[in-house]
């Protein structure tokens, strides 16, 4: 996706923000590693790290839950439908793992979720002990393909969650040009298509016509008065 917005003219910034740019109380764009990067809106998207920008905003927390996953070399050997399962573990542990045939030829395949806290930096992140066995050991039974197939990426990730469980999508309250789109937690895989959607069309056309973001409004929640600190908890 990232290709097709570059080939029509997008461009892509990797780097870090350090503070919003502002023209009186409207948020006009962003300084990016000490440049400021003017736009007609700025998206806050990133995450449970999505908290970060309550140093700058009036926005509600967003926690994050740790989860785990591997990414098997299947080529076309599993339909390309996406698998939701129940797995009993052993006494106490039911686990509900997910399976992602791509286009690409691979298999996306997580469960094992944690409350570990979450790192300011991303690239920080790592899988808990022995938590990357135990899903290589649930995918050899639950699978032949799998257990035949060699592992491409063993992983972790946090996903995005709120106070009430919905999303954050839509404009932040007193900040016209900044909004948010985080929180989806482990339906953002299947939702960011139709939220992005959403929130280019709030953006250009001052409302949202495939989706009612009413039930999203960042303004339900309270907002978040202490700064984020160099440790972030989870829920």
């Amino acid at each position: 996706m990232m290709h097709a917005a570059q080939e029509r003219g997008a461009e892509l910034r990797i780097g870090t923000v350090t503070g919003l740019a502002r023209q009186g109380g409207d948020v006009v764009g962003v300084d990016l590693d000490g440049e400021r990067l003017e736009g007609d809106a700025v998206v806050i998207a990133m995450g449970p790290w999505s908290v970060l920008a309550t140093r700058w905003l009036s926005l509600p927390p967003v926690f994050g839950m740790k989860g785990h996953s591997l990414v098997f070399e299947t080529e076309e050997t599993l339909p390309p439908e996406a698998l939701f399962l129940e797995y009993d573990e052993g006494p106490g542990s039911i686990l509900s793992p997910e399976v992602f045939p791509r286009a690409d030829g691979t298999t996306y395949v997580c469960a094992i979720s944690s409350d570990a806290p979450l790192p300011v930096d991303p690239a920080s992140v790592v899988p808990d002990d022995g938590a990357i066995d135990r899903l290589r050991g649930l995918c050899d039974r639950v699978s032949p393909v799998l257990a035949n197939s060699r592992v491409i990426a063993s992983q972790a990730c946090f996903r995005p969650l709120t106070q009430d469980g919905l999303p954050l999508i839509g404009a932040i309250p007193g900040a016209r040009g900044a909004y948010i789109a985080t929180g989806h937690s482990v339906w953002g895989i299947l939702n960011a298509p139709a939220t992005a959607e959403a929130i280019a069309e709030l953006i250009l056309d001052g409302a949202a016509k495939t989706v009612d973001l009413s039930p999203f409004s960042p303004a339900r929640l309270a907002a978040l008065d202490a700064p984020a600190s160099s440790s972030l908890a989870s829920p």
